[in-house]
């Protein structure tokens, strides 16, 4: 049997024509000058009313704009581009297509662009519904922290409590709070530690520059996260109260870094301080980080109470991006 062969053109628009995605061509000149089967049975426009500009007409109008500033800024640099736009399909409807650019050459002349569309409507609005629920669900988180912070507050008042108690209950609530933001961020993914350490410590730092947060990035999971968060609002409120920041000198330090073998070491250090001893007993921010931080963050918590400053050391077992460890 003998197989027959098309080449050039023919065979190109073989392919392009047999192909599951949409496929358009542009010339040097920014005009197109093809588009395949599945683009025309997708609009539902004859192949001239397509040519040159006329695709334009079908891109919805709230995204033109930025469809040809993306499509003549690449062709100017000679660029590749990908970007989504809602384009009219045959029946009106208007859906979103993820359309991705490459330019091409002939004879080792920059001779145009090809690019191929691919409808993403249902992803598009999958993506949006989950974004409006992550919404909704941190407005109702953090109307129910306000409820319970003016509850907090009223009782207090009512019953005339100390004024250091309400305090710390308000900040511990803000802590919460915030951790709720970060994660409400990063669609309850986890957090980044640098964003949560300096969230947590504007509650309770004096001011900007008696504290400094450093360390590499690093991104934690839900759960670690706000047990690492309570006892950074907990070394907070103690350096306040008690610590550096309740001197008019005292500052704060929070390093970290990949350690081996356990993951990552937290330190948290204080200067110029008042004066430093172990205390009588145990309150609920020294149960805290001693117990319930270790047991819910997968790690181990070492307090040393030098009369220079209170010293704490945090340590997590996460495990280390590639890269990360030291060789040798």
């Amino acid at each position: 049997m003998v197989k027959q062969y098309v080449v050039g053109e023919q065979l190109f628009e073989e392919l392009a024509d047999n192909a599951p995605v949409m496929i358009w061509r542009a010339g040097a000149d920014k005009l197109c000058d093809y588009f395949n089967a599945p683009w025309l049975q997708f609009t539902g426009r004859p192949l001239e009313k397509e040519l040159g500009a006329g695709w334009m007409e079908c891109v919805h109008p709230d995204d033109l704009n930025r469809c040809l500033e993306v499509y003549n800024s690449a062709f100017d640099r000679r660029e590749a581009f990908s970007m989504d736009y809602r384009l009219r399909r045959h029946d009106g409807a208007y859906r979103w297509v993820a359309d991705n650019g490459t330019p091409f050459t002939r004879n080792g002349q920059f001779a145009g662009y090809f690019g191929s569309c691919v409808d993403v409507h249902d992803r598009k609005e999958l993506e949006g519904g989950r974004k409006d629920l992550i919404s909704e669900l941190n407005h109702r988180v953090k109307n129910m922290l306000a409820t319970v912070q003016a509850l907090v507050r009223q009782s207090f008042s009512s019953a005339m409590m100390p004024k250091d108690v309400e305090q710390r209950l308000t900040t511990r609530l803000m802590v919460l709070s915030r951790t709720q933001e970060l994660l409400a961020d990063n669609s309850w993914r986890g957090g980044d530690l640098t964003s949560l350490a300096e969230r947590i410590l504007q509650l309770t730092a004096p001011s900007a520059d008696r504290m400094k947060v450093d360390g590499p990035e690093v991104f934690i999971v839900p759960a670690r996260l706000q047990s690492l968060a309570m006892a950074l609002g907990e070394l907070g409120l103690n350096a306040r109260q008690h610590g550096a920041w309740s001197s008019g000198a005292g500052r704060v330090e929070l390093r970290w870094e990949w350690i081996e073998p356990d993951g990552l070491n937290l330190r948290w250090q204080e200067y110029q301080g008042p004066a430093v001893s172990t205390p009588q007993r145990r309150g609920f921010g020294l149960r805290l980080l001693q117990g319930m931080l270790p047991g819910e963050a997968g790690g181990k918590t070492d307090i040393q109470f030098d009369p220079q400053g209170l010293v704490c050391d945090i340590t997590l077992k996460i495990a280390m991006p590639p890269g990360s460890r030291e060789s040798g």
